[in-house]
């Protein structure tokens, strides 16, 4: 009897535990997703920042020993068995990157933006640099540098434009510009160049001038291409799903590799030439057979699509990254995953700061919430439950709680102090792009892919739906005002709407098409930055009258374009931050209507900034996921406290 009974015991124990774990909500304090972001390279007035960056691109060290990631931050040096950080340089401004090591192993060339810059391996130290003395606006843009022939010779590519240095001399030797420009690459002796164009690929001979040959086969564009080490055989991987192996000499047409269920975006040969690895927008690695056209391994624990592929110097292991920026390292023989980097996913689609400016709340590319100490960058809770990417977070006007929304479709409440899931509002239609609680917390402004509605923040019921919004890809900026009863937005016609809060009711258009919306702190102006435009406007939120426009021409810092992103008032009201295309942050002494001072803040284009409500704190997000914590009184020597 009492065996039986302390079984039953032992049972129920047991059950207990099992449904403590399936059904008791966690969100834990950490987790392997939480990136190592020692603060090396911070701009002056920054006390930390949050995330290293999207990764650019990624290579081996030719001795196998590291492999080294460039992000939109830094240059990372990694060990490749421990994963440690072993050294950093600093990184280019820049939407593209591109790297390449010399044949004998001695110096690295790193390109982005207008800069291309030499270092030496050995000491990590600065030998030199090349300025691109024409650096083209960022759009659809390909970045490509390797050197070529001995090693006497750097080439790059940027978008269309092809340039030749000369390493003995530090001197650019000529240029040249390539039609389409996308996929281009170089034989290893760098006598052949191969360039992609819609469908077909295109072989140059750059010694003597000439084309060589043309490969027609696939049947959508090509987006990968790569020589065998031999420089015999080139792969093409298109959208069509499939790989060609072409005999480089001949033209001819000599394999078909097929398997993939999406386009493939990446190639990479070993160094034996035996086996092509190609990365898809599947979320496969493939481990072909050269020889035989045969698959041997298929890999797949990449939950996004595959940005690049590449061999270990011994093609023992491959390397491969995806969208969200997540490295893994396979054995290559057998395809079982030996190690993964996390460091660099992209943790910040969206960034909102706590009313009280002590936590950071930040929605990722992962499905994660994250929050972080506004002082420090310390992680402290991550917020697990969407099914898609973060794309907005916003917390209430009391700080208590934080809504996060997301492509999912779905909008989750959360306790903001213990992490815990507190509500879902569904019914939502299409993937969430921007949410915002109003300032007495009565209201979330809710924005998605074709409507812009109005809930009631306790039960998430729709109030009213706005319909003189212009359609969010051309604009998601809105603003409620600092009492809450006003709500700006984009809208049509190169216009921009406001409506009351409570009712919806239209009450006044403003003639101008805004990029960016900010009220200022009394509630006495309205802010705004056009599309293309190098100015912002200021508008009378009573008369609707033009106050003023600000014109930034960037002369502090240098500027080739702005495009001005967001734009934040200072407590005082009396200064203006902007945000730029090219990582900038700008100060405007709105008295004077002229730019003040200017720092580098970002490698990439700033995309949200916010103050503590004493402005001693500014925290910046960049388009690549990174956030930066700033002293503003170390920033830039001024006091913008409230009187």
């Amino acid at each position: 009897m009492k065996t039986k009974l302390l079984l039953a015991f032992f049972v129920t124990g047991i059950v207990a535990i099992i449904l403590i774990f399936l059904f008791v909500p966690t969100n834990k304090r950490s987790d392997s997703f939480i990136p190592k972001t020692p603060q090396w390279n911070l701009p002056e007035g920054a006390k930390a920042r949050i995330g290293k960056g999207r990764i650019l691109d990624v290579a081996y060290v030719p001795n196998g020993a590291q492999f080294v990631v460039a992000s939109s931050t830094d240059i990372w040096f990694y060990d490749a068995k421990t994963l440690e950080v072993q050294a950093v340089l600093p990184g280019h401004t820049g939407f593209e990157f591109s790297m390449s090591f010399s044949p004998d192993r001695k110096t690295l060339a790193t390109a982005g933006g207008k800069t291309i810059r030499l270092w030496d391996t050995e000491t990590l130290e600065h030998k030199t640099t090349f300025i691109r003395d024409r650096y083209l606006i960022p759009t659809s843009v390909f970045e490509y540098v390797s050197f070529i022939g001995d090693g006497e010779t750097l080439a790059s590519i940027y978008s269309s434009r092809f340039d030749l240095w000369n390493i003995a001399t530090n001197t650019h030797h000529s240029e040249f510009y390539i039609p389409g420009g996308l996929n281009t690459v170089f034989s290893r002796d760098g006598s052949v160049l191969a360039n992609s164009r819609d469908k077909i690929v295109y072989l140059f001979h750059l010694v003597q001038d000439k084309k060589l040959q043309e490969f027609k086969g696939h049947t959508k564009s090509v987006g990968s291409i790569a020589f065998s080490p031999d420089g015999k055989t080139l792969a093409s991987g298109s959208l069509d799903n499939t790989v060609i192996l072409w005999d480089v000499d001949t033209g001819e047409h000599k394999k078909t590799l097929k398997g993939h269920k999406n386009s493939v975006e990446c190639l990479a040969f070993s160094p034996d030439g035996k086996t092509l690895a190609s990365g898809s927008d599947d979320h496969t690695v493939r481990l072909w057979d050269v020889a035989t056209g045969k698959r041997k391994k298929t890999l797949k624990k990449h939950s996004h699509e595959l940005r690049k592929v590449l061999f270990s110097p011994d093609g023992k292991t491959l390397l491969s990254y995806s969208r969200i920026s997540i490295v893994h390292l396979w054995d290559a023989s057998t395809g079982k995953l030996q190690r993964t980097l996390k460091d660099h996913i992209n943790i910040a689609n969206s960034m909102t700061l706590s009313p009280d400016g002590e936590m950071i709340a930040t929605g990722g590319s992962d499905n994660i919430v994250r929050m972080w100490d506004a002082s420090t960058g310390k992680h402290n809770l991550t917020l697990k439950g969407h099914k898609e990417s973060v794309s907005s977070v916003s917390f209430s006007p009391d700080g208590l709680t934080l809504a996060s929304g997301s492509r999912d479709k779905s909008i989750r409440l959360w306790d903001a102090k213990t992490g815990l899931h507190k509500k879902t509002l569904k019914g939502q239609s299409h993937g969430i792009l921007k949410l915002l609680y109003s300032p007495d917390g009565s209201h979330i402004a809710c924005r998605d892919d074709i409507n812009f509605w109005m809930l009631d923040a306790a039960t998430g019921r729709r109030k009213y739906q706005l319909s003189g919004h212009q359609p969010i890809y051309i604009n998601r900026s809105f603003a409620f005002s600092p009492d809450g009863k006003l709500l700006a937005a984009n809208g049509k016609k190169a216009t921009i709407f406001m409506c009351d809060v409570a009712t919806g009711q239209p009450k006044r258009t403003f003639k101008w098409h805004a990029r960016y919306i900010t009220f200022s702190p009394d509630g006495r102006y309205l802010a705004s930055v056009g599309f293309m435009h190098n100015s912002i406007r200021l508008w009378d939120v009573d008369t609707g009258e033009e106050v003023k426009t600000l014109s930034v021409d960037g002369g502090k810092v240098g500027h080739s374009f702005l495009f001005l992103a967001p734009i934040a008032f200072t407590p005082d009201a009396k200064h203006m931050l902007v945000g730029c295309q090219d990582g900038s942050i700008l100060l405007l002494d709105i008295t004077i209507g002229e730019e003040r001072e200017a720092i580098r803040a970002h490698g990439t284009a700033v995309r949200e900034m916010a103050f503590s409500a004493d402005g001693v704190t500014l925290v910046s997000m960049s388009v690549n996921g990174t956030v930066l914590i700033w002293d503003f009184a170390a920033m830039f020597e001024l006091d913008i406290s409230k009187d």
